[in-house]
């Protein structure tokens, strides 16, 4: 009774989106390891959950949501509401796709855009606005710039994420 051979490959597949996550997030915390023009950070890790979950639908995207947003949660001490925004953000990306919408690369520079907006104005609104400080200027020096660059960088992911999904096909259903 082993693993038959699609199997093997789901497993394979979601074990490499897995690391290449926690690579973004290696990516995204590390300072200066990329350019940073205007003071924009490359917030690669809600790319790559928008593009996983595209590909692998709700559930395994809303599960891989939340491993980045642990992961993000854990190295930045941000008190869980990284894999709160990144668990909503993959499910309701799979589902979409999964029911509504052509996956394509248009598709992913929209929802990659939502995402990137929406999680950076709901940071901005929880640790900044909350909190008593004056950061109206730090939404517009920072979150929107962070926002255009990464979501430059999202075909890029997107034809990452759709090349091992090519390359480890699975007829399991999902």
């Amino acid at each position: 009774m082993g693993l038959t051979a699609e199997k093997k490959r789901l497993i394979i597949r979601r074990v490499i989106f897995a690391v290449l996550l926690i690579f973004c997030a290696v990516i995204q915390n590390t300072p200066g390891l990329l350019p940073e023009p205007f003071g924009a950070h490359q917030l690669a890790v809600t790319v790559m959950v928008v593009c996983i979950a595209m590909f692998e639908r709700e559930t395994a995207g809303m599960l891989l949501g939340l491993l980045a947003g642990v992961v993000l949660d854990v190295t930045g001490g941000t008190q869980g509401i990284n894999a709160i925004l990144l668990t909503v953000v993959g499910l309701v990306c799979g589902m979409l796709v999964n029911n509504m919408i052509r996956n394509n690369i248009v598709t992913a520079l929209i929802f990659s855009a939502l995402a990137l907006f929406v999680h950076t104005f709901v940071y901005w609104i929880v640790f900044v606005a909350a909190q008593g400080v004056h950061g109206g200027r730090l939404l517009l020096t920072f979150c929107l710039p962070s926002v255009l660059y990464t979501v430059i960088f999202t075909p890029l992911w997107f034809l990452i994420t759709r090349s091992i999904s090519r390359r480890l096909p699975s007829e399991v259903k999902r």
